[in-house]
Parts: C-alpha cells; structure tokens; sequence
C-alpha cells in the first residue's frame, strides 16, 4: 500500500468512474486500475464493483475510502507543518494594516498569548500601497489593505479576502460648518478648508481628482503619524480624509469632538480586507489569527454601525 494507491481509491469514489479519475488524476485508465486490483489483493477486501456505467464502492470499500481520506489529510497536514517549520511560519506572522486598526489587532493577539499560543507577530502600520508592495516583494506576508474598484489591478496575482465595506469621509471639528442648505457635504466650504492628510495613495488620488476639479486647496502637511493628524484637526481646526473604517478602530478618534461626514459626490466606496501571494502558506495559528481578527473587525463595525 502506498499514498498513491490511496489518492486513486478517493478520487474514484469521488468521480464512480475510472475514465474520469484518470483524467484528473493525470494517468492512463489501465495503470489505475491495476493499481486498485493490486490494493484489493493486498487487503483482500473488494473495494469497488465496476461495470460499463462506473465504479462504486462496495461496503467495506466505503470503510476503506474513508480511512485513506484521512489519511491523506494527516499527510499533508505533515507537509504543511514542515513547510511552516522550513519557513519559520509557525512562530512568526509578518504583518501589516492601514491605519487606526492596531486595537482590534492587539485584541486578538493578546488573547492568543493568554492560550499560550507559540504565534509571534510583526506588525507594521502602512498605506495599502506599500502593504501591496510588500506582500508581492515577500516582505509581508499578509496585509490589511483598502482598495476602489478603479484600483483592482494593484491586486492582480494577489489573493484578496474581503472583510468590510467602507467609505472616504472628511473628519473635521464638530464646531466646523461643512454641511449645506440641503445637510450634504458643501464643495465649496470644503475647498476653502486647511487639509491635514495622512499619506496615502487613496487620500492623495482624491485630492488630486478634488483639485483638478474644483481647484487648488491649502494643504498644511502629510504625515502617516495618525496622533499628528488628530491633533492638528482640533488645534487648527483643519480637516482630514480618511477611511470610516480606520477611524472606527483609531484610539485618537474623539466622537465628542470630531465630525465625519460622507463623502456623496464622488464614488468613495472601498472594500477593506486581507492581502496575500497567492499559494502562500500559512501556518494554522497564523490562520487562525487572522480569522479571528476578521471576526472582531466586523463584530466591531457592525455594533458601530448599529449605534
């Protein structure tokens, strides 16, 4: 008995044909068939009645199919752990998220400590361009990324997973007037507003877009210290750009202070999720990290979003 002779016996069940097992299978129809004959003799156990019409499992075949199912999963669990372990996966998450979301990160990861969980992680806080551009160059290897639909090609031969859906708004002192007759974001106070902004390519195409359509504005500095950014907010009564989602995480984010208002005449939709090479292996702690992370984040915008 081999792993091979066990791969052929679950895709035949599978398919209740050795025509279409061989195709997927990549071998000719006669040499599994011998290798199922050869497996039935060893056993002495009949594990499928052919005819014209198929292949099925017998009884005891059934028994028997199971058994090698899982035994090919306890392999490959053996080879993805010794990938983790060649990869030094197990012990070390190398991440990175847009900013405003390292709470919910140390959240989840100080509750995995508490498990006694051997998973370490590296985190960074970084724009979703140089996260996607660390994740290709295999410096990351995963991310938490926002991106607009007119930005998709940025994640061509990525894998993404989604996570939220999200918006740009314009943050600004609750005192500050933004809104017009009608209680929507006025374009002409907002061009005449002095702008902090994070640097980031999202917040930097739109000012780009605004300006060229509605002319220049004053822009005062760009930083990607999100504490610099709040507190110039309230000490110049400046505004900002930024993602809904980030500021629902941000620790520096002040309801009673901050206004945010939504962004209406442009589309500012974004999807929020989690970047990485397609095919890259994790290992089962790191997976379940991010899981778990996942869950927080939308546990958490879905109790804001209800308030």
């Amino acid at each position: 008995m081999n792993i091979e002779q066990l791969a052929y016996i679950v895709e035949v069940a599978h398919t209740q044909s050795l025509a279409e097992a061989a195709k997927t299978l990549n071998v000719s129809q006669s040499a599994l068939s011998q290798a199922i004959s050869r497996l039935e003799v060893e056993l002495q156990v009949k594990l499928f009645n052919r005819n014209r019409t198929g292949a099925r499992t017998t009884r005891e075949g059934d028994i028997i199919v199971e058994k090698a199912r899982l035994a090919l999963q306890a392999i490959q669990g053996i080879k993805d752990e010794a990938y983790n372990l060649l990869h030094h996966t197990k012990d070390l998450l190398q991440i990175s998220m847009i900013p405003g979301l390292t709470g919910p990160l140390m959240e989840t990861y100080l509750g995995f400590k508490r498990s006694q969980s051997s998973l370490k992680i590296e985190v960074t806080e970084q724009g979703s361009k140089e996260i996607i551009d660390s994740v290709r160059n295999e410096v990351l290897d995963t991310g938490f990324i926002a991106i607009h639909k007119r930005n998709i090609g940025l994640i061509d031969g990525l894998h993404f997973t989604p996570v939220l859906e999200g918006r740009l708004m314009v943050f600004a002192p609750k005192e500050l007037m933004l809104l017009d007759k009608e209680q929507r974001l006025s374009i002409d106070i907002l061009k005449e507003q002095l702008f902090v902004l994070y640097k980031d390519e999202h917040v930097q195409a739109f000012m780009t877009d605004f300006q060229r359509l509605h002319g220049s504005v004053e822009i005062f500095f760009q930083t990607t210290n999100m504490q610099a950014i709040s507190h110039s907010i309230m000490e110049l009564n400046a505004v900002t750009i930024g993602h809904d989602v980030s500021a629902l995480f941000d620790a520096n984010y002040d309801a009673n202070k901050l206004q945010a208002v939504p962004i209406d005449f442009v589309d500012a939709g974004f999807r929020f999720g989690w970047v990485r090479l397609s095919g890259c292996k994790l290992s089962q702690e790191a997976e379940r990290f991010i899981l778990e992370l996942s869950a927080l984040l939308k546990q958490q915008s879905a109790r804001y979003s209800a308030t």
